[in-house]
């Protein structure tokens, strides 16, 4: 069995909500309120959910692009959370992010050649210009770009060529850690298989590690070999990817792959079509937090918070359902 790389245990990232005139905090946003997972080496977990869930929260916080306000992250056997700036910088290397929007991650008054050489000079992994070239060229062409776009701008490019110069970017210091937070969603389709291909392509390459953040089912279907699902800042569920698909035990979950389209016009699925909206995380419901949406909510649901336990071989689930039976 492989090493857990990423440990997060116990993780909250609360937002603090200011009003008035002295900007008191009068309640917090609980983005991320109590999780625990674990990440294998050279293995991809899946993290899925709603919009507004707490799954980009989760990445950001687990590289301490933002500061948990409780909680674990232990990265290779180190809390990194009690690390100092520099210890920090150097660890830095090891966990790299993909970001969402190629555009916006990308700095317009850059080359290609400095946007994928400055972490390579940050980190001081080559002697001089010639040197760091070579490897920027290198992974340029690794991720299906030639030599011939290095000092081109990203406004020359399209989304997925972006994105392409933004995995660039991630691979330049040789991580061991690669959080792709919705690194498709802002893609065509046709161009999400090439880019979630081309990070299979380079997994299997550089023995790369990944938290794979999304809200498609399908691409994480794809990509992944474990998922975890998280609804209003808690997981839900966390199980391997064929016995998620095959035999989903939470409610939301099995909302959520009712609205996978099937392609097949024979093959009618019963849709779970769930009532109402996702609740403010301000003000999450008390219990489980999914019963004012749960068909099969029952009377302990908003009384008690379901405990996340383990059912069936690694298979882990919060629902009082699942205790009832």
């Amino acid at each position: 069995m492989a090493e857990n790389l990423l440990e997060v245990k116990n993780l909250k990232k609360y937002f603090p909500v200011k009003a008035g005139v002295f900007k008191r905090t009068v309640a917090h946003v609980k983005a991320v309120d109590d999780i625990s997972f674990a990440v294998k080496q050279g293995e991809t977990l899946g993290l899925v959910g709603e919009s507004g869930c707490g799954k980009s929260t989760t990445g950001r916080t687990i590289l301490r692009l933002l500061e948990a306000t409780e909680g674990e992250v232990v990265f290779e056997g180190k809390n990194i959370m009690e690390l100092d700036k520099n210890e920090m910088r150097a660890i830095r290397r090891d966990m790299q992010i993909i970001f969402q929007d190629p555009y916006a991650s990308l700095n317009p008054r850059m080359t290609v050649a400095d946007i994928v050489g400055e972490p390579i000079d940050i980190h001081k992994l080559a002697k001089n210009k010639k040197e760091r070239n070579q490897k920027v060229e290198e992974i340029l062409e690794n991720v299906g770009l030639g030599a011939e776009y290095m000092n081109r701008y990203p406004h020359e490019f399209s989304g997925g060529q972006r994105q392409r110069i933004g995995v660039a970017r991630a691979l330049a210091v040789d991580p061991k850690l690669i959080i792709a937070d919705e690194p498709v969603s802002a893609l065509d389709v046709s161009v999400q298989a090439q880019v979630v291909n081309l990070l299979q392509d380079l997994q299997q390459e550089y023995g790369l590690t990944y938290l794979f953040i999304a809200h498609d089912l399908s691409v994480v279907k794809h990509i992944s070999d474990r998922v975890a699902v998280m609804y209003l800042g808690k997981i839900v569920e966390l199980t391997d990817k064929k016995e998620l698909y095959d035999n989903p035990l939470h409610p939301y979950t099995q909302s959520l792959l009712s609205a996978i389209p099937e392609a097949d016009p024979k093959k009618k699925k019963d849709r779970i079509v769930l009532e109402g909206d996702v609740p403010s995380p301000v003000d999450p419901p008390s219990g489980c937090r999914f019963h004012p949406r749960c068909p099969k909510a029952f009377d302990l649901c908003p009384v008690k918070e379901p405990e996340f336990k383990e059912y069936g071989d690694g298979h882990f689930a919060a629902c009082h359902l699942l205790e009832k039976e």
